[in-house]
């Protein structure tokens, strides 16, 4: 009787520890972008941090290359690999979609800015990754 106990408490400790307790994947870390022009054949960089909660981005992008704003304020969506947000640049947002890796670790897509103003209704294409 004592084996059996020692053996089943061993066999419950054994089932505690073996157990991989990952979390899934999410956003939230540090990301590089690079956004390619279609309308006026130019690349811009940025990189900034990202935070998911649920289903909702956040975050602030600092930039490079672009006339319109050195930061912008990111605001956005996730529903499993598929993603939508915008950057705040300036008085403007411009809005993106695209999808993103099995690990949440890559994105790509396009994006659209509004007529007049800086981005002058500049689109593309973008990517990005995670540092």
């Amino acid at each position: 009787m004592r084996l059996t106990l020692v053996g089943l408490l061993l066999c419950i400790l054994l089932a505690g520890c073996g157990g991989s307790s990952s979390a899934a994947p999410n956003m939230t870390g540090n990301w590089q972008f690079t956004g390619t022009s279609t309308a006026f054949g130019f690349q811009d960089t940025g990189s900034g941090s990202i935070k998911q909660t649920g289903s909702a981005l956040s975050g602030q992008v600092t930039l490079n290359g672009t006339p319109c704003a050195a930061s912008a304020t990111l605001t956005g969506t996730i529903a499993g690999n598929n993603l939508s947000f915008q950057l705040q640049e300036g008085n403007q947002a411009v809005s993106f979609a695209g999808t993103t890796n099995s690990t949440l670790s890559s994105a790509s897509g396009s994006y659209t800015a509004p007529s007049g103003g800086c981005t002058n209704g500049d689109f593309g294409a973008w990517t990005a990754a995670k540092m």
